[in-house]
């Protein structure tokens, strides 16, 4: 499938999911992340989050969080005392 065709069939951009999701995660200020990555690994990842009709930044978001969660006892990183 194109991207063209994988964009067209993403989901609307106010289902109640997303409005939430970013509800979440503008509750503070935000960062911007850039990496470099391969542009096949970008294109593929564009186009699956399109099919799934996920956003990028959210799912970078949620693998984030995840990682954190995971690793948060192991460093003793306090997220609360990092962020506020």
């Amino acid at each position: 499938m194109s991207l063209k065709a994988a964009m067209a069939t993403k989901q609307s951009r106010t289902h109640a999911g997303k409005e939430s999701a970013l509800a979440a995660v503008t509750s503070e200020p935000m960062k911007r992340l850039n990496a470099n990555i391969p542009a096949s690994k970008h294109t593929a990842l564009k186009v699956k989050a399109a099919k799934e009709g996920k956003d990028i930044s959210a799912l970078v978001n949620s693998w984030i969080n995840e990682y954190l969660s995971k690793n948060q006892n192991k460093y003793k990183i306090n997220i609360e005392n990092l962020i506020g």
